[in-house]
């Protein structure tokens, strides 16, 4: 069994990116900004490190990232979701080295943006990225100085029809992630990406966790998603 680490696009994480899950709960959502629909970029940073960890053949691997960035777009129905830009920074991991994450093949479309009426697990909604998806290509290089590995490259994408949710709180939701933090954000809680090619030795999946603050780009307004 093989597994990898932790990231976090609200995209983000807003990761704008997305598609819908079933259930009367869930509905198309309006995006707001200011009292008026937005449509527009979006930007995702990290409320604190994200991680991305799976489990090897050679043991556990958990990277750890200081800095996480994610731009999307989205129209104000919540549809047209797409993922423009993906930067993780400051990745290290505890195998004693770094860890390289690079986002191939941008723009990533197909999704949306879902208000949740039922607020599950106090959430306003979710940003749902469709999966199968063929273009999502993840690439990981990793030095692994404990194993003497000096580098390792893994791919990971979305394989299976488990698409990749991101919950989503209004900036006046007390049960956000971040409480202190005043806007809009998104949480990543275990969403798995799957090998898909790479070294034998890379984990078979990796597992992403990570806060988000959620703003529009340029001008860093805050967003709400309401029905």
């Amino acid at each position: 069994m093989r597994k990898l680490g932790k990231i976090a696009i609200p995209l983000i994480g807003s990761t704008a990116l997305l598609i819908g899950m079933t259930g009367s709960a869930f509905a198309s959502g309006t995006i707001t900004s200011g009292g008026s629909p937005y449509t527009g970029n979006v930007l995702a940073t990290n409320l604190g490190n994200v991680t991305l960890s799976g489990l090897s053949s050679l043991g556990s691997i958990i990277n750890t990232c200081t800095g996480a960035s994610l731009g999307a777009y989205t129209k104000s129905d919540g549809t047209g979701g797409q993922l423009n830009s993906v930067s993780l920074t400051g990745c290290t991991n505890n195998r004693g080295g770094t860890t390289t994450v690079t986002a191939l093949n941008l723009p990533y479309t197909g999704g949306h943006v879902d208000y949740d009426s039922a607020h599950t697990s106090n959430r306003d909604g979710t940003i749902t990225i469709n999966a199968p998806n063929a273009s999502v290509d993840v690439k990981a290089i990793l030095t692994l100085p404990a194993w003497g590995i000096s580098s390792m490259e893994c791919h990971y994408g979305l394989t299976t029809s488990t698409p990749l949710t991101i919950n989503v709180y209004n900036p006046t939701n007390a049960n956000k992630p971040v409480p202190s933090n005043s806007h809009g954000q998104g949480k990543l809680a275990g969403q798995a990406l799957q090998f898909i090619s790479g070294d034998s030795r890379c984990p078979a999946s990796a597992s992403a966790n990570g806060n988000f603050q959620i703003v529009t780009d340029p001008g860093g307004a805050d967003l709400t998603l309401g029905p």
